[in-house]
């Protein structure tokens, strides 16, 4: 084995990833077939070795002046460690940092795609009654963003102005406010299961199965169809949580195998969050009332709060949030969230989007008719615009959760677990400028992740907002220039 020399150019960081304990080494294999192997020429020599301190894996990139020594190191944890020799710029250690890191959420994402996810409330039936798929299609749409549901509305405004341009701007402006005063209702009409003192845990299963495993209970499934899968959820939750008890292995793989599903301990995973408790501890800290609290059973992590105001809150959780991430970046999320309700952010960005429509219909059409002439062209650049002061509120919103945690970090491993993808697209220039651009309320992942580890002296922050449209405008110009 060569010897590792030691640099005076030195970067050591942990990554912890939700991948169970047993399949961590296989991320080894994994950064080489997708990482390592597709640089070809550029890498001098690759070891992968096991020691007393575990599975391991170095390896050299020689790049046009210098090289970049790697060492991976997996146990219960992945232990990186980058040294470097020659003229070699930070701008290029933090893009292998940046690599290395999304081939680990790529292997996570990997291993979801073949595993079985069952969440389980207590207190709660296990299978939800609401599983209609036009709900998820509504759900989506205020999950993302509740500027995407001012979209839609400028459409429909459109439509009804088309249909009685006398009565549509009160017709419009009143049907928006209603929707915005019933949000959270609606919200909360959505969700699968309740929140509540009673039933605070959720518990997140998941059984990872080989490509061939899964394929095969897919077939299953097909076959017997979905009741049956729900079935061997039931008879899970009755023998463990019924029982006032945690998910025991050994009840899954007696449930699993019983039912025709091959089962190894070591591929099955467990996760229970207190989601009462984390909300509560997140509106405490804003000095919010307590909302209402619902969980989506959907494996897209995500959440929101929506709400006209802090008195009439509803806080989604995705079953995919709490199984992609661990429960301090969950808080940090959550802090997000309550911050866009406290700022009563929703209001704001309704009050935008009726101003610019009542200006358009009474100010500018009446001054400048050729508008009429210049819809689309007019319509792409105001919602632009909307879109772009939506990432202040977003901004905004990072930096008010970093404060309340204290630890600015959280928020941008969360990011970086729920966006690795977003973030491989954002190295192309083209995409990063789309992403300031396009109609998306969030800046660019990338700004947002860098923005928030580099935050310092969180307490002489005293104006988050005004601090958050300096930064993405300084953000904006710099990727433009």
């Amino acid at each position: 084995m060569a010897e590792w020399k030691a640099f005076e150019n030195r970067m050591g960081f942990t990554v912890y990833t939700s991948v169970n304990e047993a399949h961590i080494p296989r991320i080894l294999d994994f950064i080489y077939d997708t990482y390592i192997l597709p640089l070809g020429y550029r890498i001098l020599r690759v070891e992968r070795f096991r020691d007393f301190l575990g599975e391991a894996l170095r390896f050299t990139i020689a790049l046009d002046r210098g090289y970049v020594h790697v060492e991976i190191r997996a146990s219960k944890i992945l232990e990186f460690t980058i040294v470097w020799e020659g003229p070699v710029d930070r701008y290029t250690i933090e893009q292998i940092r940046e690599d290395l890191i999304i081939a680990v959420r790529m292997f996570e994402d990997t291993i979801r795609k073949s595993s079985v996810f069952f969440t389980f409330v207590e207190n709660s039936s296990p299978v939800p009654e609401k599983l209609m798929a036009k709900r998820r299609i509504v759900e989506r749409i205020f999950t993302d963003s509740m500027i995407t549901f001012f979209v839609a509305f400028l459409i429909v405004n459109m439509v009804i102005f088309m249909i009685n341009p006398v009565l549509a701007p009160i017709a419009i402006v009143v049907l928006q406010f209603c929707i915005l005063l019933f949000s959270h209702k609606i919200i909360m009409s959505l969700g699968d299961w309740k929140i509540t003192a009673r039933n605070q845990h959720v518990t997140i299963l998941q059984y990872y199965m080989s490509p061939d495993e899964y394929r095969m209970l897919l077939d299953m499934i097909k076959v017997k169809g979905r009741n049956w899968l729900y079935q061997v959820k039931r008879e899970i939750y009755e023998k463990t949580i019924v029982l006032g008890g945690r998910i025991d292995p050994n009840v899954v793989g007696e449930v699993l195998s019983r039912h025709g599903i091959p089962f190894r301990p070591e591929n099955l995973k467990v996760k229970t969050f207190n989601v009462y408790r984390l909300v509560k501890e997140a509106v405490e800290e804003y000095g919010l009332p307590m909302p209402n609290i619902v969980l989506s059973n959907i494996i897209i992590p995500n959440a929101s709060a929506s709400g006209i105001g802090p008195r009439f809150g509803t806080v989604m959780v995705t079953a995919g949030l709490l199984a992609s991430l661990e429960e301090g970046e969950v808080y940090a999320v959550l802090n997000h969230e309550l911050s866009h309700l406290k700022g009563r952010d929703p209001v704001f960005l309704f009050t935008i989007s009726t101003l610019e429509y009542l200006f358009r219909l009474y100010v500018l059409l009446p001054m400048m008719p050729f508008i009429l002439f210049l819809p689309y062209v007019y319509f792409f650049f105001v919602m632009g615009l909307i879109y772009f002061i939506g990432k202040f509120f977003e901004a905004k919103s990072d930096l008010e959760a970093a404060i309340k945690t204290r630890q600015p970090q959280l928020l941008a491993e969360a990011l970086r677990k729920i966006g690795y993808y977003r973030l491989r697209l954002e190295r192309s220039p083209g995409y990063r400028l789309q992403s300031w651009i396009g109609w998306d309320p969030h800046p660019p992942l990338s700004f947002r992740i860098k923005r928030l580890e580099n935050l310092k002296d969180l307490d002489r922050i005293k104006h988050p907002f005004l601090r958050s449209i300096v930064d993405v405008l300084k953000g904006f110009f710099e990727a433009i220039m």
